[in-house]
């Protein structure tokens, strides 16, 4: 395991490291599960600040120690190490946030949500709801959507066939995207108690529609669910959460995400009690 040279930062120790293992930006991206190596370039360039998790992934996969890079991340961090741990995390795709929060309805209340950051699914299930039934159909059938925006998206689709887009494609092209998106999206409400994300699609209040993440039968399963959580140890319960989520055939993925979501939706009910 290679340590970093003293005196560096951590941009410098990642950019000489991938350099002399004779890696490309796109072969770290990959690597990490990304679209392309934009994201590697802006934290090699001190742009971004990668999070703890994926600073760790690209330790392994640079040969470094992971203990040390997470030291000089913190090293270089302004302020007390008290006030980075516990303050807001920065947004993962700020253009897209600004993008959801300057079409919300409801916008204060789903800003401090989002500023929960990773300690919420919220902003990320929803923007993956919005790609999945908007934007992304629209982006590929739409004859006047920028030639460059959808080349990009179709040939994400092709090469990763099955599998959600990721919206750093978006993020990356949002000078593209936003304008863009912003005529197809008039406003946007969601409504935690039922998961659902209600959209307006002009100023018509007819050209309205709804989403909802999980569909009503599976909604009553989950809700038995959570209610056999709160039976007294030792008496029957049924199948747990989880195990309804996967049995209707939803990813990994998409069931932590539901499952965040209920386990904040208790947490909201409890403080409100």
């Amino acid at each position: 395991m290679t340590r970093p040279e003293p005196g560096t930062d951590l941009a410098s120790t990642l950019k000489a490291r991938r350099k002399a293992m004779k890696l490309t930006l796109g072969d770290v991206g990959a690597a990490l599960g990304l679209a392309n190596g934009n994201f590697v370039g802006m934290v090699e360039r001190g742009e971004r600040m990668p999070s703890d998790d994926r600073l760790v992934a690209m330790a392994e996969l640079l040969q470094l120690n992971g203990r040390d890079l997470l030291e000089m991340k913190y090293r270089q961090a302004r302020g007390a190490a008290a006030d980075l741990l516990l303050g807001q995390p920065k947004p993962e795709h700020p253009r897209l946030r600004r993008l959801l929060l300057a079409t919300c309805d409801n916008k204060e209340e789903m800003q401090r949500e989002f500023e929960l950051g990773d300690r919420t699914a919220l902003e990320r299930v929803i923007l993956q709801a919005m790609m999945e039934y908007i934007f992304l159909p629209t982006l590929t059938s739409d004859r006047f959507v920028p030639k460059r925006l959808r080349e990009r998206v179709r040939s994400y689709m092709r090469r990763h066939r099955g599998e959600p887009v990721d919206p750093w494609i978006l993020e990356e092209e949002a000078e593209l995207f936003v304008p863009w998106a912003r005529e197809h999206l008039a406003g946007w409400a969601f409504d935690l108690p039922t998961l659902t994300i209600r959209l307006r699609h002009s100023g018509s209040p007819e050209d309205v529609s709804t989403i909802p993440l999980v569909d009503r039968e599976l909604r009553k399963r989950m809700l038995a669910s959570v209610e056999d959580l709160r039976e007294e140890p030792g008496q029957a319960r049924g199948q747990s959460l989880e195990e309804i989520l996967r049995a209707e055939g939803l990813s990994e993925s998409e069931v932590s995400e539901i499952v965040d979501l209920v386990e904040f939706k208790k947490m909201r009910a409890r403080r409100a009690n």
